[in-house]
């Protein structure tokens, strides 16, 4: 119901917005849930900074949507980010309940404000989109969600904010939101570098392919980090003096999101034809391609997510931040390395290409180094880390070797679905015995089960 252009001219706004949305959190949220102690004065506080600069974000937006239609060449852009940028007005209103809700370990609440937020701008995109509404149903899809979740928190927690008032003891809240802020500017900064990049010298249409490629990529992963993150950094936040079971706690958590995020990441790649087929239709062909030179990269990022869940629960905020800013600087040189030596031949495809090769190659090359910086002087060590990181990868090896030989049966054909679907349960079924049976870890996954049915 929505063109491929329609999508690459949305797509040119998340970069911006996105990017102005970490300075409306500015890390307030994070220092909340690490907090120790906390008081109503505090949170009140905080959560009028998070509003007054929700509305400023707002203005600076909408302000600036004639300039960034300019830089992009869309003169659609004009009219349709000064609506996007109401999202940070009713944004900021709902941080700190959902900072107070995952402080307080409410993620029963917390899923359904997520999954009502999520499923209002599904509707509301879907109804847009049949009425022909083109991007504007993208735009209703990002701005819905922002009011459904706000509206959401404040009746999941009936917790009303006093007046701000100074002499609080918020300062070194600010201090530890800064450290997560600067993280967060550059490492998504590092993050969008590559869609402006495409966008602006490859274009719409390539822009859409290479956006829709790496969101499909990274959102099961996300799926799996976002709620393991929201768990385990409070968690950890309170082991901080018991570093044995601190240690234990995190091994288990880096496993957790390795054993789901490592297969779901190797399916979408050995079955990325079929995924575009289904997900987005034949005239999205050119996304497969990407899935496949990006995976790395996503599979590497998703994995690597945990180092920040360390740093932030022990408040080493300032290794974070310098952690981000240099791998920021590694992944932006990989992108302008591969934009301009990006295979020739293709056109502004090649380029686009060339920039998701550079990505993985990053990735790869500074995996190691990464892990080994945010680590030093941890109760955890870099070898546990890794060990922990191999059972998993080793799983994953049989079951796409055995998946990849029962695919080849078809010979090509990418819609043909018995040998698909037989190929799909076969790495699955092949990848869950490995692990849970060969490298026994059945028990765990008992024990994470059995916690999920206890809560």
């Amino acid at each position: 119901m929505i063109t491929r252009e329609d999508f690459g001219i949305f797509g040119m706004t998340t970069a911006i917005s996105g990017f102005l949305a970490i300075f409306m959190d500015v890390g307030l949220s994070q220092a909340t849930i690490q907090r120790a102690e906390i008081n109503h004065r505090q949170i009140s506080t905080l959560f009028w900074i998070n509003v007054a600069l929700g509305a400023f974000i707002a203005g600076i937006f909408a302000l600036g949507a004639p300039a960034i239609a300019v830089f992009f060449g869309q003169p659609a852009l004009a009219t349709i980010i000064p609506v996007l940028a109401l999202s940070f007005l009713f944004g900021g209103l709902g941080l700190q309940h959902v900072a107070l809700l995952t402080r307080n370990m409410r993620f029963p609440l917390l899923a359904g404000v997520e999954i009502f937020s999520m499923f209002s701008g599904v509707i509301v995109a879907v109804v847009m989109a049949r009425l022909g509404m083109g991007y504007w149903s993208l735009v209703g899809m990002a701005l819905a969600p922002a009011i459904a979740k706000t509206l959401a928190a404040w009746v999941a927690l009936r917790w009303t904010p006093g007046l701000p008032s100074r002499g609080t003891g918020v300062k070194g809240m600010l201090k530890f939101g800064g450290d997560v802020l600067g993280f967060n500017i550059v490492n998504y900064f590092s993050r969008q570098a590559d869609t402006i990049l495409v966008a602006k010298y490859c274009g719409a249409a390539p822009m859409a392919a290479y956006e829709k490629a790496y969101s499909l990529l990274l959102m099961p992963v996300g799926q799996i980090n976002g709620p393991l993150g929201a768990v385990t950094i409070p968690a950890l936040s309170r082991l901080q003096e018991d570093l044995g079971r601190y240690r234990r706690y995190y091994l288990n958590a880096i496993l957790l999101v390795c054993a789901l995020s490592m297969p779901v990441i190797a399916g979408i790649t050995l079955f990325a034809d079929q995924i575009v087929l289904v997900w987005l239709g034949p005239d999205w062909a050119t996304s497969a391609d990407l899935f496949r030179l990006l995976a790395l990269a996503a599979l590497l990022g998703g994995i690597s997510n945990p180092s920040g869940w360390l740093l932030i629960s022990l408040g080493l905020t300032k290794r974070y931040r310098m952690l981000g800013i240099v791998n920021s600087a590694i992944i932006v040189a990989a992108f302008v390395i591969g934009l301009i030596y990006g295979p020739k031949e293709a056109g502004q495809w090649g380029s686009m290409r060339g920039v998701a090769i550079g990505y993985s190659v990053a990735m790869l090359l500074n995996f190691v180094p990464y892990w080994a910086w945010a680590l030093k002087g941890t109760p955890v060590s870099l070898s546990s880390v890794l060990k922990t990181m191999l059972t998993p990868t080793l799983a994953c090896l049989p079951a796409v070797a055995a998946a990849w030989w029962v695919k080849s049966m078809a010979q090509g054909r990418i819609d043909d679905w018995p040998w698909i679907l037989a190929a799909m349960i076969t790495f699955g079924v092949i990848y869950a015995v490995v692990l849970l049976f060969g490298f026994k870890k059945l028990d765990f996954f008992r024990r994470i089960a059995g916690e999920f049915r206890s809560r």
